[in-house]
């Protein structure tokens, strides 16, 4: 099969063209559940166990009405299932969801469905159960990838082809930053104990665990994981880590029960699992003007390369301003 590219980049689906936004996300799987029962049977049957298998059902995208718009709706006989998609591990916020309770009124009966890469743990920590009577339920993007899985063994023909396409689309668009993207997420590490005597430092989280974590969604940290993770302390950089496989959990302590239940501690933290440590081994000097605590990005090559962190961001913003003018 030829390749096709576009703006430089493949094009691995037919969705890949709509673009990676939630409306783009909503509408492909809006389209191939409206394509392929077997699909869109299993994902209702996930938020709406009352459906009927002779139920008729139609499927509307970007609906307006009086107040706000919803992503995809799933209007059924006597019901109204509604979807509201986000990217990444984001929530739709209660405010947001309320927005849609009149409709459901109206249908007689329905549900609200939240959809992101977010865990039905993180959710539940996140999410009322229910606004004004009507359910609030939350679908991991992973539930539906398992959906799609099990479709695609029993569907022929043009069904397949579908779900073919929106499965390499969904692995595009949720997946962590992509393979080539090799900016490194640059921090420092203290000796502090955050579990108190005889737990483990912040460093040694990292050294010894091979695990890295922090506040989701607040004080500026990504919410967007990154490839890469450089780690300084004692004026350098002293580790380079791939981050092997990222998660957010409802409060840190869903991963280490021994830390202290407080605000810090009680809120959604990005959790990375680090992989082994990259060259260079020896540590690289931050530098004059690099603020001790601050948070930087930098290329990979550039840190790898360059005799200082100072000049590894220079190389970075450098190459950064020429890929902007070209």
């Amino acid at each position: 099969m030829a390749s096709l590219t576009r703006y430089g980049a493949e094009v691995g689906s037919a969705f890949s063209l709509l673009g990676q936004n939630e409306n783009d996300l909503t509408a492909a799987l809006g389209f191939t559940m409206a394509r392929c029962t077997a699909l869109s049977d299993a994902i209702l049957r996930r938020v709406w166990p009352a459906l009927g298998d002779e139920d008729d059902i139609s499927f509307a995208l970007e609906v307006r009405a009086e107040i706000g718009r919803t992503d995809l709706e799933v209007r059924l006989p006597s019901a109204l299932v509604i979807f509201e998609a986000k990217r990444d591990w984001l929530l739709p916020t209660t405010t947001q969801l309320t927005q849609y309770v009149s409709r459901i009124h109206r249908s007689g009966a329905g549900a609200l469905v939240s959809l992101s890469q977010a865990s039905t743990a993180l959710a539940e920590s996140q999410l009322p159960t229910e606004i004004q009577g009507v359910p609030v339920m939350h679908l991991p993007w992973r539930d539906v990838l398992a959906d799609i899985a099990a479709a695609r063994a029993v569907c022929r023909g043009r069904e397949r082809i579908w779900l073919e396409e929106l499965h390499t689309y969904l692995l595009e668009v949720i997946r962590m930053r992509t393979v080539a993207d090799s900016l490194v997420y640059s921090v420092v590490l203290s000796e502090d104990r955050p579990g108190g005597e005889g737990t483990p430092t912040y460093r040694e989280f990292v050294t010894d665990h091979l695990c890295y974590f922090h506040p989701y969604g607040v004080g500026g940290w990504p919410t967007d994981p990154p490839n890469f993770m450089a780690f300084r302390w004692a004026g350098a950089v002293q580790r380079i880590h791939r981050i092997m496989h990222a998660d957010v959990v409802p409060t840190i302590r869903d991963r280490y029960p021994y830390l202290p239940e407080n605000d810090a501690s009680d809120r959604p933290h990005a959790v990375y699992d680090l992989g082994p440590r990259l060259p260079p081994l020896d540590p690289i000097p931050n530098g004059a003007g690099i603020y001790p605590s601050s948070r930087l990005w930098v290329l990979l090559d550039q840190l790898q390369t360059a005799q200082s962190l100072k000049d590894a961001i220079a190389g970075t913003r450098a190459l950064q301003d020429g890929w902007a003018t070209t």
